[in-house]
């Protein structure tokens, strides 16, 4: 996929879900949700931690979760919870397939851009320029079949960082200050981590990296 249809398919989402924004309230997870996701470095969470602190004063009356820039990641799969979508025997089986999957892989480069929405998130878009991002998705999900929501797989694949899960303020994005065209950072992906997390409360968060593969 060229970077001009990823732009394009980017304004569409914009189009139909900012109208949409906020409609959705944010709820904890009680089960831990694995995910294969990347990380950003130390710098690029402190760019993340400052965008957040500037869309905060365009939607001051949020309710729900804005990301710690320590927890930021893009997500390339979310294989699900053990016992509902694969069993116990299954993790291994995973780390395997990973393990073979991203030996492959060199580092690459991807860009942060604009910021964009979904009913209930609030995030930065991520550009593909050379293709190797949606590849690595693509063979990751036909290798391993599990997944929390599949109808978000390949050809509906939109990646993305988030930064705010909950409901706001459907006039936010009226306010004067807020601008979604924000500059572009290069973020280099050099690790891919496969782990588990769970929100109990805003405030409780549990997360644990099972696996780290370097690319």
């Amino acid at each position: 996929m060229d970077l001009q249809t990823q732009k394009k398919r980017y304004q569409d989402n914009w189009k139909k879900y900012q109208p949409q924004f906020g409609s959705i309230p944010w709820e904890s997870i009680p089960d831990f949700l694995y995910f294969i996701e990347i990380i950003p470095s130390i710098t690029l969470q402190k760019s993340g931690e400052k965008i957040t602190q500037s869309l905060k004063k365009v939607v001051p009356n949020a309710k729900g979760l804005w990301v710690p820039s320590e927890r930021l990641h893009i997500t390339l799969a979310l294989p699900g919870r053990q016992g509902v979508h694969f069993e116990g025997n299954d993790i291994k089986f995973m780390e395997k397939k990973l393990k073979e999957i991203l030996k492959k892989y060199q580092p690459f480069e991807i860009q942060l851009g604009s910021i964009n929405c979904f009913p209930n998130v609030l995030f930065r878009e991520v550009y593909d320029e050379t293709g190797q991002l949606y590849q690595l998705h693509n063979e990751i999900c036909h290798t391993i079949p599990f997944s929390e929501k599949p109808e978000y797989r390949f050809e509906n694949y939109l990646p993305h960082m988030a930064l705010f899960y909950g409901q706001a303020s459907k006039g936010g994005f009226d306010n004067p200050g807020f601008d979604r065209k924000i500059p572009q950072e290069k973020m280099l992906i050099e690790k891919v981590c496969f782990g588990k997390a769970k929100n109990i409360t805003k405030n409780t968060y549990q997360k644990q990296i099972l696996k780290e593969f370097t690319l």
